[in-house]
């Protein structure tokens, strides 16, 4: 921890740091933010606690109307990363069955179209992604094969750990701020440093010590109580860029056309 911790971070994970302390370990965080798509003030927000933290930020947004603006707004902020956050982040999946962009009946070739169309609108619009973040974290056999066959080098979703495919990286989020049912809300610092303990215990009892763990906050959806802790996590543990975490040979770039 980088500086004096609040009770509850001590209380919490104080026995588990002071394990991976002795073993000459700290934690690998990495931070990543859902669903923005145009300047605002909780963006403003967001951006501010990332500089004033020196704390690197992945940024997955919608292919939207105000793509652009989102775009020149984040270029003049230091290590915030662009990422795609799906086609147009629309649930198509049928009542009962959760939440997702890519249903099983679509075809390969219809996910891949749809993928290149939106990395050319974040192309037209001035950003270079090398991320694909599919909404709800949810992550379909079409999806990996059509990211496999783009000029993308890595995905996100949540959950699991750092792997990689023939063209691609996967890193994964772990830590949500937000609780869902019944609408986002802060998950309380107890729930969400409890299950980083947990995260902690499972990557020391089996020596995966630079197992990164995901950030997942979602600005638009933060209340103060959120930010408050955010700002408090911050401060007291440092985040790592998602490409430190994810370096790969680079994918010989595809011509890409509308």
């Amino acid at each position: 921890m980088r500086i004096t911790a609040p009770l509850a971070f001590r209380l919490i994970l104080g026995p588990e740091l002071r394990l991976w302390a002795k073993a000459g370990h700290g934690p690998v965080l990495w931070w990543r933010d859902d669903d923005a798509r145009a300047p605002n003030e909780a963006l403003d927000k967001l951006l501010e606690l990332s500089r004033r933290h020196g704390a690197p930020l992945t940024l997955a947004a919608i292919a939207g109307p105000h793509l652009a603006a989102l775009v020149r707004r984040v270029e003049v902020e230091p290590a915030i990363e662009i990422a795609v956050h799906g086609f147009k982040h629309i649930n198509r999946q049928p009542a009962g069955r959760g939440f997702g962009e890519v249903v099983p009946e679509d075809s390969l070739e219809w996910v891949r179209a749809q993928l290149r169309a939106t990395v050319m609108a974040f192309h037209k619009a001035g950003a270079k992604p090398t991320l694909f973040v599919p909404p709800w974290n949810h992550l379909t056999s079409q999806l990996i094969a059509a990211i496999d066959d783009s000029c993308l080098t890595a995905m996100s979703a949540f959950g699991e750990a750092r792997g990689s495919g023939e063209g691609f990286v996967r890193l994964d989020t772990h830590l949500d701020v937000l609780r869902w049912k019944g609408g986002g809300r802060f998950r309380g610092r107890w729930r969400f440093l409890s299950r980083m303990r947990r995260l902690m215990a499972q990557r020391r009892i089996s020596g995966q010590w630079d197992e990164p763990m995901g950030l997942l906050t979602h600005h638009m959806d933060h209340d103060a109580a959120t930010w408050t802790f955010l700002d408090q996590f911050l401060a007291v543990f440092p985040t790592r860029a998602r490409q430190d975490l994810t370096k790969t040979s680079p994918r010989a770039a595809r011509a890409l056309s509308a």
